[in-house]
């Protein structure tokens, strides 16, 4: 009976490596790419829910028990979400929600996701809800 040589299997072990080392890092960024989901669809429930409280009683709330939430952060657990007014304006007017990342999922390049009670979109860097 025959067997394996070692240079056979070093072969083998170096082109298992070549393929771990070019295809990981791929890899782990398609699924910090699919996690931000995580926090752009926990980001949308909130900025319903503030539009259904602000129909219900004229006034954004910065609260999320108010919105029937207990948690500030998103289902998984990549990102934690923070309501704050808008700069320019009262939180009886207009509301910012931002989702920021946590975790493993602060490695990402696209970590911080916002949106207004007016709809606008931006993320940290520009691009990062497409």
């Amino acid at each position: 009976m025959r067997g394996f040589s070692l240079i056979e299997l070093l072969i083998v072990l170096g082109i298992v490596a070549l393929i771990i080392t070019f295809g990981y890092p791929s890899y782990r960024h398609q699924v910090m790419k699919s996690q931000r989901t995580d926090g752009k669809i926990f980001l949308l429930e909130i900025a319903d829910r503030e539009e259904r409280f602000y129909a219900d009683r004229g006034t954004y709330t910065t609260t999320l028990t108010d919105l029937g939430l207990a948690s500030t952060t998103s289902p998984d657990g990549h990102y934690t979400v923070v309501i704050t007014d808008d700069p320019s304006s009262d939180i009886s007017l207009t509301c910012q929600i931002t989702a920021t990342a946590v975790g493993t999922q602060r490695k990402d390049s696209c970590d911080t996701f916002t949106i207004d009670s007016l709809g606008n979109r931006s993320s940290s860097p520009a691009g990062c809800w497409d």
